[in-house]
């Protein structure tokens, strides 16, 4: 960077909720698509008759949240939608108007202050011809910077041949993809019995489905297939860190593996990208060693339970110690996001 240079601070991991929903529940008959419970500036995200998180008015309005980002030195958030309202298991037309609601309410927030915010899309992923056209929509006509999209679709792997065009699409519309674990205990809880102790999924669920997800996407051959993939993984990688010599061994030495996947998991790995949001320094380090230092960015999660506060305190320790040296956290704390997102030529901020 040059002397003098402003050193810009991105938030990667953010999540936003629209104050009004539209009403699919009674559209569609299916009461679990999401709605906001709205009581002046706080609410209550339900989901059916299950309250699943409170939340203030910072997830559906700006000034709040730049108060946050300005106590907090952050000079761009990258905004996402709050992962219960992905959908999958639902209608997929439903899901496609949820969709699109969100796209246009996430871009029209950037378009409040297009210097200090950046979008990233959903789409319909258990129909993936309208997840392209949704794509292509919010990519094109929305300019939205990429899309988020969640681990699993209704408990389905990333690595289904039906996915197959949507991720070469996403090649094709240079469109990075941010995977997030999709929370679906509380709108499918039958499919995650093990997780009614509190706090369960959120502590050891959430990283392992990110982590089956990058599995699915590596052993499954997506990410040999489609190497032009630019794909960031929430929560550090999740516990895929720790797995991926299991599946180096496993790769080297199973005739069927190696025929699906040309490179083993431990050098795939190194394609991918990841958040910071690991909380512990030992972990970080691990993660840099696996991916890479110029593949990290920080994300905090804002504005939920899990947000690191402040943004980047890990890198903050690991620079401390001298752990990672200050030009790599430098780049860590905003310009590896906006190259993720192709965006190093952003207009600055403020």
């Amino acid at each position: 960077m040059a002397e003098g240079a402003q050193i810009v601070r991105v938030d990667f991991h953010t999540h936003v909720f629209p104050d009004k929903m539209p009403p699919l529940g009674a559209r569609y008959g299916d009461e679990r698509w999401p709605r906001l419970e709205k009581q002046g500036d706080t609410g209550q995200i339900m989901v059916g008759s299950t309250a699943y998180r409170k939340i203030g008015s910072e997830a559906w309005t700006l000034s709040r949240r730049l108060e946050d980002m300005d106590r907090e030195a952050v000079d761009i958030q990258v905004i996402s939608a709050t992962p219960i309202t992905f959908g999958y298991w639902g209608n997929a037309e439903a899901c496609l108007e949820l969709s699109r609601y969100q796209n246009d309410f996430i871009a029209g927030l950037v378009s409040e202050h297009p210097r200090r915010f950046v979008g990233l899309g959903t789409v319909p992923m258990q129909d993936p011809a309208a997840a392209i056209r949704e794509m292509t929509r919010a990519r094109r006509e929305l300019k939205l910077a990429g899309l988020e999209i969640g681990a699993s679709i209704d408990g389905k792997g990333l690595h289904l041949p039906e996915l197959r065009d949507f991720f070469k699409a996403a090649v094709e519309l240079s469109c990075p993809l941010f995977i997030h674990p999709t929370n679906e205990p509380w709108s499918v809880p039958e499919h995650h019995k093990r997780a009614a102790i509190p706090g369960l999924y959120q502590t050891v669920g959430m990283p392992g489905e990110t982590n089956f997800a990058a599995a699915t996407l590596i052993l499954g051959g997506v990410m040999s297939e489609i190497p032009g993939l630019r794909i960031c993984l929430a929560h550090g990688g999740g516990t895929l860190c720790w797995t991926v010599p299991r599946m180096d061994f496993f790769w080297a030495n199973t005739e069927v593996a190696r025929s699906k996947v040309r490179v083993g998991p431990a050098e795939t790995l190194r394609s991918f990208w990841a958040d910071t949001l690991t909380y512990d320094v030992d972990n970080l380090l691990l993660l840099r060693a696996r991916l890479g230092a110029e593949k990290l960015m920080v994300g905090t999660d804002y504005p939920f339970e899990a947000r690191e506060i402040p943004p980047g305190a890990v890198l903050d320790r690991a620079e401390k110690s001298g752990s990672i040296p200050s030009s790599e956290i430098a780049g860590m704390r905003g310009a590896n996001a906006l190259r993720f997102l192709n965006l190093s030529n952003f207009p600055g901020v403020r």
